[in-house]
C-alpha cells in the first residue's frame, strides 16, 4: 500500500508542479501589470481574438462628405479610417464647411483637416445644443445644429450659436458604408479589443476556455490536497 501511494504522489506532484509553475510566474507578472504595461497592449492573435468573439454590439455605422467617412464602430469614432474619438455612444453626421470636415457626436463636434488631423473638440462648455439630434449646411454654407429644443446655427470662426425654431438644411444623412472600409474598421476595432491583461488574467484563472477552465483549476486544486494528505500519511508511516 505505502510503495503504491508514493508511485503516485510522485506523479501528480509532478504534474501539479507544472501548474504551481504557470500559476505562480503568471500571478508574478500579473502583480506588475502597470508597470509592464499589460493592459496597454493588445491581442492581434486571430484565434485568441475569435475565441473572445471580440465585435462591436451593433452594425457599424457611417456618414460620407466628399468621399470621406466617418464610421462609428462599437464605442470607436473613425474619421477616414483613423480613429478621432473613444466612448462614442451616437455618431449623429458629417458635413464639409469649407476645407473644415465636422463630425457630430454624443453632445460634441469635432473639427477636422481633409488628413484626418483634428483641429478642435467642442462640447456643451462653447454652446454645442443639448440634445443634439442631426447635422446639415444651409444654403449659405452654414453650420446647422437639430437638437431637442430647436435649431442652431453656427459661426465656427466666432463659435457664435444663434437659436431658432425652425431651419432648413441639407441633413447628414446614414450611408451604406463600402465594403473595404468597413473591413479594415473592423480589423482595427478588434486588434484594440483584447488586452494582454486580460488574457493572462483569464490564463490564470482558468477561464480561458471557458467552464471547463474553472474546471481544471478546481482539479488541480484537488490534486493539491491529495499531495498534501498523502505526504502527511507518509510522513507519519516513517
Amino acid at each position: 500500500m505505502f510503495p503504491l501511494i508514493q508511485k503516485w504522489h510522485k506523479k501528480f506532484g509532478v504534474i501539479s508542479a507544472l501548474f504551481v509553475i504557470f500559476l505562480a510566474a503568471s500571478g508574478i507578472i500579473l502583480n506588475h501589470s502597470q508597470q509592464l504595461n499589460l493592459n496597454t497592449n493588445y491581442i492581434q492573435n486571430e484565434w485568441l481574438l475569435a475565441l473572445y468573439d471580440i465585435k462591436p454590439a451593433n452594425d457599424p455605422v457611417g456618414f460620407v462628405s466628399n468621399n470621406l467617412w466617418s464610421v462609428q464602430v462599437g464605442e470607436r469614432l473613425y474619421f477616414d479610417k483613423k480613429e478621432i474619438a473613444k466612448d462614442v455612444s451616437m455618431l449623429k453626421g458629417l458635413i464639409k464647411i469649407s476645407d473644415i470636415y465636422v463630425v457630430a457626436y454624443d453632445a460634441q463636434l469635432t473639427l477636422l483637416t481633409p488628413q484626418g488631423e483634428v483641429i478642435e473638440h467642442l462640447s456643451g462648455a462653447v454652446g454645442v445644443p443639448a440634445g443634439m439630434q442631426n447635422i446639415g449646411v444651409d444654403e449659405q454654407s452654414n453650420v446647422i445644429i437639430k437638437a431637442a429644443h430647436g435649431y442652431y446655427r453656427v459661426d465656427l470662426d466666432v463659435l457664435e450659436w444663434k437659436e431658432f425654431d425652425s431651419l432648413d438644411a441639407s441633413w447628414s444623412t446614414p450611408g451604406i458604408i463600402p465594403e473595404n472600409i468597413k473591413d479594415d474598421l473592423l480589423k482595427k476595432y478588434r486588434g484594440f479589443g483584447l488586452t494582454l491583461e486580460r488574457v493572462l488574467q483569464d490564463f490564470h484563472s482558468g477561464r480561458i476556455v471557458g467552464q471547463w477552465g474553472v474546471y481544471i483549476v478546481d482539479f488541480i486544486a484537488i490534486l493539491f490536497l491529495i499531495l498534501a494528505l498523502s505526504g502527511v500519511w507518509m510522513w507519519s508511516k516513517r
